[in-house]
């Protein structure tokens, strides 16, 4: 049988603004459980005990004693317990009266708490919202508190309440709470706030709460959001009475749109806010990227072919390059087939595998010459005014394998001064490029390689020995005003048998010979090798012979005289080497093309000298050229020195001649004492010179009055030139001999 004791303290009838609770003490073994509690004024204590246990209050000696002598006053509980409710604060002492000897006791412990939540100024709430809950407490609380804010549900009630939020402390504070997702749309929600130790119920925030759900916000899109500038594509938000959007590109807002969709044009990214009359929800983000219709930068991909031309093989799928912009092949993919015709500002070639052009290229700012090579084939490469070439090197360079030619304008004075380098090479794994520094008039130069020299520049057959190689065509667009600085580079795999880089010279075919550009001298290494000469201000392919080239046939004399009937030619070879013989060519000063006479035969091989002879006339009088273009059985050719006689039919200058040159070898002992003797054919002034086998004047002999039908013998000093063969050079007028002088080491 539980019983039902109230103990009745002074101020029982007070006021108290706390809600009672109902704590529970049990006995396990001899012990009470708990054995100190805290409880609120106004609780009550449940005594749920055996039957061999009782409650009796006593004194706090006593209970230190674990006796069991009654207090005065004190309230008891029979064996098995019951209702304990007490009526003023304090604390509390009792024992089961037949087992306190062995501890079985315990302390309640009365405090006056109470908790006030103040009122919450925003009355409207959307699910999710965050809602701060301020209170007040009065009292004291246990350390181990901890306050709770609960919500009502949507009537007010709190007979199944809801945490949103909680706050460990003794004292009044705030707790930040957030109004449950899955809250019940509702207008009468009340918030209290309560304690854990000692268990305190607070008052409600006084006055109904509404709570509403937020509209859905969910943002899709009706169609692909990467697309070409000039399409759109529609993005939809859900749809609702009551419902007003915002709508945000790239967090901004767009002024203007109010409805659930918008159709977006830009790229950027796009969300919308979704408002009813309480809630406002942001949606998701949908990323829209427009690809320009027209962009000015590209970057080659080869998605779908090797086609310059179709669309998505370029960063941009909308576009393929055009006029004016600027384009990188990387490395990775397999470059284009073809460049077409076309004008780029800036063009950057990083890919081993290079490009071809299928028609003239033009940059107007930059070319990037990273890794590959440009060939050219028949088409070029112009580098306008406002242009330059970055990075070439040897595994970057322009392969000029065909007509094609890399053209740079605006090199000069007042223009692109200094040194321009020209990129070139005539395979993708031979680079030798070209310097040009110009200080004339500013000008367009062209330049392009082949992989030989030619006896007659641009035809004939290719010399093997002695040369480079290599013939750089270089030519200008408006002739006659440069004066530049060409420096030439080659590598030593290009440099043909017997070639001597420390006794080379540049050579320029000036239409009708190669003309020795300068003396020979060593070329600057170490590889690649460079030559340079200066003063060059005529332009056409140029070429790097050595001075050491012996001619197929050795010439020991060489005349064209004028008599009153014809020009005889004569000349004595020293030694013949496979020689089929020699074609005699005739020009005017004033044409560049030269016209076969007629064919000497040869000795083919022999030793001895021999001479030759051949007569012609003249159509009309005039200045005339002549030379022999001789044959090798195997089809190889080589020009002599070029003859020129003033035919005017008097024959003033007949009989002019070197007769003899001694000693004729010459050993070193006697090189310092060589006579020759030569005559004219009349009274004239006349000029000897010594010339090497490039044409280039070594020593200046005579130059003075000769009387007629006299000889005159002069002698000079030649210790100072290296061996090899001469020739000397006898000129009267337009009239010039020749003889061989040969030097011996």
């Amino acid at each position: 049988m539980r019983f039902f004791y109230i103990l009745f303290i002074a101020l029982l009838v007070s006021t108290v603004t706390t809600y009672a609770v109902t704590h529970t003490v049990t006995d396990s073994g001899l012990n009470f459980s708990p054995a100190a509690l805290t409880i609120n004024l106004g609780d009550t204590v449940d005594f749920s005990l055996a039957s061999m246990h009782n409650v009796i209050e006593v004194e706090q000696s006593t209970y230190n004693s674990n006796g069991n002598t009654p207090k005065t006053g004190g309230f008891s509980l029979p064996f098995g317990g019951g209702i304990l409710v007490i009526g003023s604060v304090g604390t509390y002492y009792y024992v089961c009266s037949p087992h306190a000897s062995s501890g079985m006791k315990g302390t309640i412990t009365v405090v006056d708490a109470s908790i006030s939540t103040s009122a919450i100024t925003q009355t409207d709430f959307c699910r999710g919202d965050a809602v701060q809950i301020s209170f007040t407490v009065t009292g004291s609380f246990g350390s181990s508190n901890v306050f709770t804010a609960e919500l009502s549900d949507e009537l007010g009630s709190f007979g199944t309440p809801t945490s949103i939020g909680s706050l460990s402390g003794t004292s009044s504070g705030q707790i930040n709470a957030t109004i449950p997702a899955a809250a019940t749309v509702g207008t009468a929600y009340r918030i209290r706030v309560v304690a854990s130790d000692p268990v305190v119920i607070g008052s409600d925030n006084g006055a109904d709460l509404s709570i509403y759900a937020s509209p859905p916000s969910t943002l899709t899109a009706a169609g692909a959001t990467t697309f070409c500038e000039g399409l759109s594509v529609q993005l939809d938000a859900p749809g609702g009475a009551g419902l007003s959007y915002v709508w945000y590109r790239n967090g901004t807002v767009i002024f203007g749109t109010s409805g659930s969709s918008f159709t977006a044009t830009l790229s950027g990214s796009y969300s919308v806010e979704i408002s009813n009359a309480a809630c406002m929800t942001v949606s998701n983000t949908i990323t829209v990227t427009v690809n320009p219709a027209n962009p000015t930068s590209f970057q080659w991909m080869a998605a779908v072919d090797q086609d310059w031309s179709t669309v998505g093989n370029w960063d941009s799928p909308c576009a393929t390059p055009g006029t004016g912009d600027t384009v990188t092949i990387g490395p990775g993919a397999m470059p284009p087939a073809q460049v077409p015709a076309m004008s780029l500002s800036v063009l950057t070639l990083d890919n081993s595998l290079g490009l071809t052009l299928g028609g003239n290229l033009e940059i107007t700012s930059r070319l990037t010459m990273t890794d590959g090579t440009i060939s050219l084939g028949n088409a070029d490469l112009n580098i306008t005014a406002t242009a330059e070439i970055a990075s070439a090197s040897s595994s970057a360079f322009i392969v000029t394998d065909g007509n094609g030619r890399l053209r740079q304008a605006n090199i000069g004075s007042g223009a692109r001064t200094g040194t321009i380098l020209f990129p070139v090479g005539h395979s993708a794994g031979s680079y030798t490029p070209l310097q040009i520094n110009n200080t004339g008039v500013a000008d367009v130069f062209s330049v392009g390689v082949r992989d030989e020299v030619l006896t007659d520049g641009t035809s004939g057959t290719p010399l093997l020995q002695h040369v480079v190689g290599k013939t750089w065509d270089i030519s200008e667009d408006v002739a006659g005003s440069s004066n530049t600085t060409l420096t030439f580079f080659w590598n030593p795999a290009d440099e043909l048998q017997s070639f001597d880089a420390t006794n080379c010279y540049i050579a320029r075919y000036d239409g009708n010979d190669w003309d020795p550009l300068q003396t020979p001298g060593t070329a600057m290494g170490p590889p690649p090798y460079q030559r340079s000469v200066t003063g060059v201000t005529a332009f056409s392919p140029f070429a790097i012979g050595d001075g050491n080239s012996p001619l197929p046939v050795e010439y020991r004399s060489l005349s064209a005289e004028a008599y009153p009937d014809a020009v005889i030619l004569r000349w004595e070879t020293a030694r013949e080497t496979n020689n089929r013989g020699f074609i005699v060519e005739r020009r005017t000063e004033a044409t560049s093309a030269w016209r076969s006479l007629g064919f000497v035969e040869g000795l083919g091989e022999t030793h001895a000298s021999h001479a030759y002879e051949y007569a012609d006339r003249p159509p009309t009088e005039g200045v005339w050229l002549y030379r022999l273009r001789q044959l090798d059985t195997d089809g190889r050719q080589s020009l002599s020195p070029t003859l020129h006689v003033a035919w005017n039919l008097s024959a003033d200058a007949a009989g002019l001649a070197i007769e003899s040159s001694w000693p004729n070898p010459v050993p070193p002992s006697e090189a310092g004492t060589i006579a020759v003797r030569f005559r004219a054919g009349s009274d004239a002034a006349v000029r000897l010179g010594l010339y090497n086998m490039l044409g280039q004047k070594v020593a200046g002999i005579y130059d003075g009055f000769l009387t007629g039908n006299s000889a005159m013998t002069v002698r000079f000093d030649a210790t100072a030139l290296s061996p090899g063969i001469y020739l000397y050079r006898l000129e009267q007028g337009g009239h010039t001999v020749h003889h061989r002088l040969l030097l011996l080491r």
